[in-house]
């Protein structure tokens, strides 16, 4: 009676990866294009994504806001502090149920994933199309088929925006983004 008991209080305590399935590894990316002034667009991406998926399918992946990679280093420190304001939101947190078929297929699969967004202190469900391929290595392989459209406004993102276009003395920046992703899992140790 002690051991069950016992076992329930130390899969609480252990961190998320203890208890995946899989693990998010290389290559991995999480990227969006911004649109500045109508006619300009450019692409952006994160360094340091995190994630896993546990043996009853939920999915989470985190993604360092510090991280973000514009190429360009001034405008990577604007976002961080004006629009992503990382002292306060450090994390954007991406939750998904994923059914054990997808990560057991032998065959290329689509399917709609319905997922939860945390982002800037506020909270979105989305839906999006993905491609789910099994690597002969035993990774997996779940890419958008489209991009996911995230709003500044559902994030409260839009003041930090205003600031990112004044201080770059632009006419305007888009309220919306399309967001791409590629995520390997590979099967956890």
């Amino acid at each position: 009676m002690k051991l069950p008991i016992a076992s329930a209080l130390l899969s609480a305590l252990l961190p998320l990866s203890a208890l995946a399935q899989w693990q998010l590894t290389e290559p991995t990316e999480v990227s969006f294009v911004s649109y500045k002034n109508v006619h300009l667009a450019e692409h952006h991406r994160f360094d340091r994504i995190l994630g896993s998926v546990s043996s009853e399918g939920n999915a989470e992946v985190r993604i360092d806001l510090s991280s973000i990679d514009s190429r360009i280093p001034i405008r990577d420190e604007r976002m961080r502090d004006l629009l992503f304001n990382v002292k306060e939101f450090g994390q954007a947190v991406i939750r998904a149920q994923l059914p054990e078929s997808v990560l057991t297929a032998k065959q290329p699969q689509r399917f709609e994933l319905e997922g939860h967004l945390a982002l800037h202190g506020s909270q979105e469900n989305f839906r999006v199309a993905v491609l789910v391929t099994p690597a002969s290595n035993g990774q997996v392989v779940v890419s958008s088929l489209y991009p996911v459209m995230v709003h500044a406004d559902s994030f409260a993102l839009s003041k930090g925006l205003r600031e990112l276009t004044d201080i770059a003395k632009l006419d305007v920046i888009a309220e919306v983004v399309p967001v791409h992703f590629t995520l390997t899992f590979e099967p956890a140790n």
